[in-house]
């Protein structure tokens, strides 16, 4: 907890970037992603090329994850969703 607070005390600025990304771009596209994943999950058995396809959008879908954790940490770098 005090390595958290100590991070979050020592650059605020990371974090407020991250929030707004995460509200305004993360969210959003995570939301219009997770309708079409599964809307794709029955037909990965049917063809190859979904599987493909729902790991992709798997990993736009749980980016929101990945900016949480950098709102937490005031991390510097983009938080990829790749």
């Amino acid at each position: 907890f005090l390595q958290y607070s100590f991070t979050m005390a020592s650059n605020p600025v990371f974090a407020i970037l991250w929030m707004l990304l995460l509200f305004f771009i993360a969210w959003p596209v995570a939301w219009f992603c997770a309708g079409l994943w599964i809307f794709l999950q029955p037909f990965e058995s049917c063809f190859e090329f979904i599987k493909q396809i729902d790991g992709f959008l798997e990993k736009i879908i749980t980016w929101p994850r990945e900016c949480g954790k950098a709102i937490m940490t005031c991390q510097q770098e983009f938080p990829a969703p790749f």
